[in-house]
Formats: structure tokens, C-alpha cells, sequence
């Protein structure tokens, strides 16, 4: 990542509140835009944030109808929650989730 990208999206990005230490994707060579918090309704029309999710809860060593329910369980105003970012070159879509 270039750092001139980086300590863009460090000082002139507007951050976020998250329930522990909040995270940034960059995707491209580029700093992707945040869309906002979302739950398992609104990941359905993003597959590709859905998939990353999905294999962030397996890392876990979740087993598999374990990780299915967590991924139902994302509320966007819950405590079990996905941030959703958006590549500003391709707009892939990228996830993370958290939770109390």
C-alpha cells in the first residue's frame, strides 16, 4: 500500500465507532470508501462481503452451522454487527464483523 494512500485515509478520513478496535480496507492501491454498518438483510445484495465474512467466522474454527447462524445473527443496529466498505476502483465489497 502506498503510503501516501495510507496517511490519507489516517488523516483526512472521517473514523467510525466500533465495539472493539475498528478496522479499514484498502483494495486496489486504494483506501475503500465505508458504507456503513449492516446486518444479514442488507449483505444479501453483497455476496462478495457475505463470502469474506463467511471465511473471517470459519478462521474462527466455527463449524459450519455455526458460522451459518452467526452470519444470520448480524443486526446492523444489534451488537452483533458487519461494516461494510466499498472499493473506490472495482467496488468489491468488503466485510468485517464484531460484536460485544
Amino acid at each position: 500500500m502506498p503510503l501516501e494512500v495510507f496517511a490519507a485515509v489516517d488523516r483526512r478520513t472521517p473514523g467510525f465507532v466500533a465495539w472493539q478496535e475498528p478496522q479499514w480496507f484498502f483494495h486496489c492501491g486504494d483506501g475503500a470508501a465505508f458504507l456503513g454498518l449492516v446486518g444479514a438483510t442488507e449483505l444479501v445484495a453483497c455476496p462478495q462481503a457475505l463470502e469474506m465474512l463467511r471465511r473471517e467466522a470459519n478462521d474462527w474454527g466455527w463449524q459450519s452451522n455455526q458460522v451459518e447462524h452467526f452470519l444470520g445473527s448480524l443486526d446492523k443496529d444489534g451488537e452483533v454487527t458487519a461494516y461494510l466498505f466499498r472499493c473506490r476502483i472495482c467496488a468489491t465489497h468488503l466485510a468485517y464483523s464484531d460484536f460485544t
